[in-house]
């Protein structure tokens, strides 16, 4: 009989590949960001406008502007909110950054970009949250500038690169 030995847990000692492990360098809440409050707000504020629409206006009851200022500013708030998710929250992206590669993803599709292609990396605040954009030297799968929120590995990820 054959005796086996189990496995060491320990799997510290074990060699890379010469590959290191990609770090989230994004918050954890893109996610949120990216697909539940757009989705969320849209649903709400066009079943809002589609009630007003849809009901009849002898069954609405509104003492201060006549029904269609209403109507027409429910609707401007969607298309308002629509445009709002466009320019901001639909540009947010998760990124994972390795020893060579930014890999990044809008949560359908991700792209791997070689560090050799970023032209810079910026900070700012945007809504009081703030936003990191990578300039890519020519335009990739999700345009010239990757914009994402920082998360928790960020900071030492960036002292790490001396950026």
């Amino acid at each position: 009989m054959t005796q086996i030995n189990p496995l060491n847990p320990d799997t510290t000692g074990l060699p890379a590949n010469g590959a290191g492990r990609p770090v989230l360098l994004s918050s954890n809440t893109t996610l949120a960001w990216r697909v539940f409050v757009p989705i969320f707000g849209t649903v709400f504020l066009g079943g809002l406008a589609m009630a007003y629409l849809l009901t009849n206006a002898d069954d609405l009851y509104v003492t201060l502007l006549p029904i269609f200022v209403v109507r027409a500013l429910l609707i401007l708030l969607w298309l308002g909110w629509l445009y709002f998710v466009w320019r901001t929250l639909w540009r947010l992206k998760r990124v994972d950054a390795a020893d060579t590669h930014m890999y990044v993803s809008d949560y359908w599709v991700t792209v791997r970009y070689p560090w050799s292609d970023v032209e810079k990396v910026e900070e700012k605040k945007r809504l009081g949250r703030r936003v990191v954009n990578i300039h890519l030297k020519a335009s990739g799968r999700f345009g010239q500038i990757i914009s994402f929120l920082p998360g928790s590995k960020y900071a030492g990820w960036k002292k790490e690169m001396g950026w």
